[in-house]
């Protein structure tokens, strides 16, 4: 098989891949969302059952306020990176080997890595306010695992902006070279 047509087939794969994980990750966040918005209607069983089995009923008893907080943040990450999958299926569908530099793979290389630093940044507040929590003597085991990873994204995110950075100085290149020719 030749090399570009082996590089468009990985492309395709991926491409299918990157669908896969936008309908769960959508799944995941539409279920969370669905649930928190139920147990915060007061519905018990809801919250101890809740997507993943992850049992928050400690935590709405502890309080309707920390209930919200937890919940809003799980709900706005799944659907940062549901939002960070649909820009990766929109990129490999564009992606063009001719000319691989160009301006809305750049400009989506970048949202990617400005919304890895957000889901990063809400993952350390999350965790921050989850060992709050442990101090005053909630322990939710279930809950700290959603939290860990926040300096790995904000690492992630730092190498994919490198890699938008390339992506920008390749378009600038490629558009100097068109000039030449």
């Amino acid at each position: 098989m030749e090399p570009k047509n082996k590089t468009k087939l990985i492309l395709s794969i991926m491409n299918v891949l990157f669908w896969i994980a936008f309908i769960g990750l959508c799944i995941q966040t539409g279920t969370i969302l669905f649930s928190f918005l139920i147990g915060m209607m007061g519905n018990q069983a809801v919250t101890e059952s809740l997507y993943l089995k992850l049992d928050l009923t400690a935590l709405y008893k502890l309080g309707l306020f920390h209930y919200l907080n937890i919940g809003l943040i799980l709900v706005i990450i799944t659907g940062l990176k549901s939002y960070i999958a649909y820009f990766a299926i929109k990129i490999s569908a564009k992606l063009n080997l001719e000319q691989p530099f160009n301006e809305a793979a750049y400009r989506l290389i970048s949202k990617i890595s400005y919304f890895i630093l957000i889901i990063g940044i809400l993952q350390v507040c999350a965790q921050s306010y989850y060992e709050g929590l442990m101090r005053e003597g909630f322990v939710l085991n279930q809950l700290s695992s959603y939290f860990t990873d926040g300096d790995e994204m904000i690492f992630s995110a730092g190498v994919v902006f490198i890699i938008a950075q390339v992506f920008k100085r390749g378009l600038e290149i490629q558009s100097e070279n068109e000039l030449t020719i």
